[in-house]
């Protein structure tokens, strides 16, 4: 039999992990996003001060590359990260609430809980986070700089 005591120490020890993990998981998300981001810029002005011309194939198959890269950080990788982030979240939440981080009055004399409700949705469609979709805004802009450099490299410069 498990006592009381017993059962928050073990609470409060899987919150943490659940924190921790968020925290890894947001690194990476960060990391991954400022590296490719940096690798696009830095190619789209390695290609613009280059002094090449590009055939139509070259485009295509550079493109192709591009948007396979793409694809595969966003919808394979950042998918998958998003997902463990939303999963880990939903664990905290359950977490918090059996500790009863949103229950009024739990942890103070007053009518608020100490956590805002709003954070219940964490993990969510109703959650109201957008580090993932920030990040995906980098990508998508370092993406389209090097397609545009790409397509048009010695049209337009």
């Amino acid at each position: 039999m498990i006592l009381d005591t017993d059962k928050k120490d073990i609470l409060i020890a899987a919150l943490r992990e659940r924190y921790q993990a968020m925290h890894i998981i947001r690194s990476r998300v960060q990391s991954i996003g400022l590296w490719s981001l940096g690798i696009f810029l830095g190619a789209s002005g390695w290609l613009i001060q280059a002094n090449l011309a590009l055939t139509l194939k070259q485009r295509v198959v550079f493109s192709l590359a591009v948007l396979i890269a793409f694809i595969v950080l966003r919808y394979v990788y950042l998918r998958d990260l998003h997902k463990g982030f939303q999963g880990q979240q939903r664990s905290a939440v359950n977490i918090e609430e059996t500790l009863g981080y949103y229950t009024p009055g739990e942890f103070n004399d007053s009518n608020e809980p100490i956590y805002p409700k709003e954070w219940k949705h964490a993990g969510t469609g109703n959650g109201s986070g957008n580090y993932f979709f920030s990040t995906y805004i980098l990508i998508y802009t370092g993406v389209c700089l090097l397609l545009f450099t790409i397509l048009f490299k010695g049209c337009l410069f």
